[in-house]
Parts: C-alpha cells; structure tokens; sequence
C-alpha cells in the first residue's frame, strides 16, 4: 500500500487561496491575519489532514525568500564563481543570497551563520571548515546544501575528482613524466583530502611517483614556499597544485630562480579560474565546475525549501575536464 505524501503548508495555501507565508501566520500567530483567513486556513488543515508532528523544518518559520552562501574565501577566483552561478540560480527562481566570507575560519563561520540563520530560508556551505557536529545540528535549523564537500546524510554537490585527476596523470605520463609533486591546501579542506587521496591512487595506475607538501593556505604565498620545498626534495619533472593560486606563485617564483616553465618543469592547476589564462605561461588546469556546482547547489536548496522536506538527501556529482595549456610539455630528459 503507498504512503500518503504529508500535507504540508503549501498545500494549505493552495487549497485556500492564500500565500504560504499567510498560512504561516496563521498557524504560529493567528492574530496577525484576519479571522475570516484563519477559520478557512484551520478548516483545510483539519479537512486535508495537516500535521505538524514529524515536519523536518518549523514550518512557523515565516519566508523571507532569502537564502544564505556561506563560503571559505570570497577572494578565491574559483569560490568566487560558485557564488555566482549560485546567485544567478537563487535570482531566477525569486530568491536573494546573502553572501558570508568566512576567511577559512570554521568558528567565524558558525558564529556569523547563527547570527542570521532564523531570518532566511536556507543555508549553502561552499568548502566548509565547520566539523560534522555543527553542520548536523545546522541541518536541524533549516535546508542545507553542502558545495565542495561530501557528508554523507546530507545533500551534497561535488565535482568528480576522479575523472579530473585521472586526465591528468594520463596526460603528464604520456608526455614522459615519471614523478610528481603535490602542493596541498588546507588540513581542514574537504577538497584538498580528496584530491590527495585520489591522487595516491591513481599515481601508481599510471606509473607516477608522488610526493606532497605540507598543509597550506590556499593562496598565492603557498605557491611561493612550495617551490623551495620542490628544488630542496629531489625537483619532480611535474607539479600539480591544490589551486591555480598556489601555482601561479609557484610559476613566479620559479621564473625568478630562472627555472623555465615547462622544459625543466611542468604545472598543473586546479579550478581553471580567470587567472589560468592571464598568467604566462597559461596554466594547465583541471576545471572544478565551479558555476555548475554553485547554480546546482541553489537550485537543490530552493527544493528543499519549497517542499520542506529533507528526504530526497542527494550526492549530485558534476563532470569536471583537464585543459592542457602551455605550462606542461615533455619531461626534461635526464
């Protein structure tokens, strides 16, 4: 036998003639709408069945069509273009973002976030610092969406680390590359564990030797540091780089010590930002689907809004490319 799918307040409001926020009130403070409105609103809800118990989210909350992208550096070219085809989604479906930079900083980000949480609609982390703890508990307060980070209960959208990687390698070892060297990102960064573990297996499938760097921040400087770690530790023909922030400083600060780019070594980016193309030589660069994320993770949010439900949790995967550029070629022969 099928289960009846619950009422919920849109219904009621569909069913009366009314906007969902007036059932709302209706609901939680009948005395804010007429009484003529309130006796048609309880009349339908006794008449459809309509119940509280079990709701996922307080649907006394009132609507404000406000939703809030929460994101780890605002600065960062890639979360940057999450933000936006997260935007452009929220705005054609009537909705407005408000964006909250968290300067890679877990309890910022849980401080500002509660701040605001009861007065939107609902809530998308971009490369989340916070820990599993406090984005269950989030969860509790109203629809979540996770962009660039994996937890598995919750609604999630990710690129596809492994098909990224995979091109990769299998460009660098056709070119003749034997040995690689990873620059990392951040320890508390979803993103960077998931693109070492990937690439720890994948190196060997592909007859790679890989090394990595120690933990960094996801910017410019790291790019610089990363490259004494590299001419220190034995100079790997290739490199390939958390972000094309960290390689751009690692291209800059080889060129100062007359390492040429790519004959004595090549580099790989990831996220295929702007900058990709506007540094020389231009950046290899694995894409990170960064729009399509940002418009796919509005457009799951707004759906767990509109049904006030979490039941349809989802891991939704985004294809992500390899675009060869002019800082790869062929590894230098010994």
């Amino acid at each position: 036998m099928a289960h009846r799918k619950p009422v919920t307040i849109y219904d009621l409001a569909k069913d009366v003639g009314v906007a969902a926020s007036t059932v709302s009130r209706a609901l939680s403070r009948p005395d804010r709408v007429s009484a003529d409105t309130a006796a048609r609103i309880f009349a339908a809800a006794e008449r459809l069945g309509y119940s509280r118990v079990g709701a996922t989210y307080s649907e006394e909350t009132h609507l404000s069509n406000t939703l809030v992208f929460a994101v780890a550096d605002l600065a960062n070219p890639m979360y940057a273009d999450v933000a936006a085809g997260f935007q452009q989604a929220a705005q054609a479906a009537g909705y407005t973002t408000l964006i909250i930079n968290t300067e890679e900083s877990g309890s910022l980000e849980q401080r500002t976030i509660q701040q605001v949480v009861s007065r939107v609609d609902g809530v998308a982390l971009a490369a989340s610092r916070l820990d599993a703890a406090s984005i269950n508990k989030l969860e509790k307060q109203r629809p979540l969406v996770l962009l660039n980070r994996y937890m598995k209960g919750h609604t999630c959208v990710i690129p596809e680390t492994e098909r990224g990687i995979a091109q990769v390698f299998r460009y660098l070892r056709d070119l003749g590359h034997h040995g690689v060297m990873y620059i990392s990102g951040p320890e508390m960064s979803w993103a960077n564990a998931i693109r070492w573990r990937v690439a720890s297996e994948y190196a060997p499938k592909f007859g790679l030797n890989l090394w990595r760097t120690d933990y960094a921040t996801p910017d410019y400087s790291a790019g610089v540091s990363a490259f004494g770690t590299w001419k220190d530790t034995g100079k790997t023909t290739a490199v390939l780089a958390f972000n094309d922030l960290i390689a751009a400083g690692f291209l800059r600060e080889a060129r100062a010590h007359q390492v040429r780019i790519p004959e004595d070594v090549s580099v790989v980016g990831i996220d295929n930002s702007t900058l990709a193309t506007l540094i020389s030589p231009e950046l290899s660069s694995m894409t990170s689907a960064s729009t399509a994320i940002g418009r796919r993770g509005a457009e799951s949010l707004i759906w767990q809004v509109t049904h006030r439900s979490i039941r349809e949790r989802k891991l939704m995967r985004v294809p992500i490319e390899f675009i060869p550029r002019a800082s790869t070629g062929p590894a230098p022969q010994s």
